[in-house]
């Protein structure tokens, strides 16, 4: 376990994230920003997190499989001895690490320092379609940190993500069903983490004065105004053909029976146990 420094522990997010685009983030992000506590970024500041994330667990890796050796390359050099080729040569392994450490923190606590300063002080960023390592990793970086997992069942989810264009091909529909698939059976392992809120997109539309009462008392967020439920946004400002819209919402598009073999094939017993009430 890494030893986050204790400074550091008040950067504690509320990570909004999903198996596949289009399962609901943004409504969720959209909500919990509509109160009088808190904000979440978009998928700008979650890039950002993520991929400072990511690089940290390369190098605290690479230190864990090859420190001892590098410190010894280091001890050989610093002894004056220069018989070597070591272009690779760094400074101490756990220098480097605590180097990263604190470069990796700068930017939660800059925004954890933002969020207070504007009356803000729960902050947060969505980031759709994180594989368990991303999730499992922030988590242990950020251990204050809560996840707000928020899924939809896939058929819904493919028709909104053709209608966006981000699905175009039978190729494409096939991968966002597998991943869906892969994702929400790997979110399983994290189901009992108290850290981890699961939330399926059928209930929180379904039950939305219940869920966002939900999402307040796991966050802490407080006031959060439940008129964002009626306010249907889903897309940018353009046109159609593009994946946008002239009103900000875009319908759905209607599944092939291509499509929906493809669901059912790659994604039938993610269904079965997350949403038994459809037959398939």
């Amino acid at each position: 376990m890494l030893d986050v420094p204790e400074r550091y522990l008040e950067a504690a997010p509320v990570i909004v994230t999903s198996p596949t685009t289009r399962c609901g983030t943004t409504l969720v992000q959209r909500l919990l920003s509509a109160s009088g506590n808190a904000f979440l970024y978009g998928e700008e500041v979650g890039k950002h997190i993520v991929t400072l994330t990511q690089s940290l667990i390369v190098v605290m890796r690479h230190i864990e499989q090859n420190g001892a050796s590098l410190d010894d390359h280091l001890a050989h050099a610093l002894s004056g001895a220069m018989d070597d080729w070591q272009p690779g040569l760094m400074a101490p392994s756990q220098v480097m690490l605590r180097g990263w450490i604190e470069t990796y923190y700068q930017l939660p606590m800059v925004l954890a320092d933002y969020g207070r300063s504007i009356g803000r002080p729960i902050w947060g960023f969505k980031w759709p379609a994180a594989p368990r390592e991303v999730t499992s990793a922030l988590m242990l970086l950020m251990p204050r940190a809560k996840v707000i997992y928020v899924f939809r069942n896939p058929f819904d989810a493919l028709k909104s993500a053709k209608a966006r264009r981000f699905v175009r091909t039978e190729a494409d529909v096939d991968r966002f069903c597998a991943a869906w698939a892969k994702n929400m059976q790997e979110v399983a392992a994290l189901e009992q983490d108290e850290r981890v809120l699961l939330v399926r997109y059928e209930d929180m539309v379904r039950n939305s004065a219940a869920c966002a009462d939900l999402l307040e008392l796991f966050t802490g967020v407080e006031g959060a105004d439940r008129s964002v439920f009626d306010i249907k946004v889903n897309t940018f400002l353009g046109e159609t053909a593009l994946g946008y819209s002239p009103s900000r919402y875009i319908e759905p598009e209607v599944l092939t029976d291509g499509d929906r073999k493809t669901v059912l094939a790659k994604a039938g017993a993610m269904i079965e146990r997350y949403f038994p009430e459809i037959r398939i």
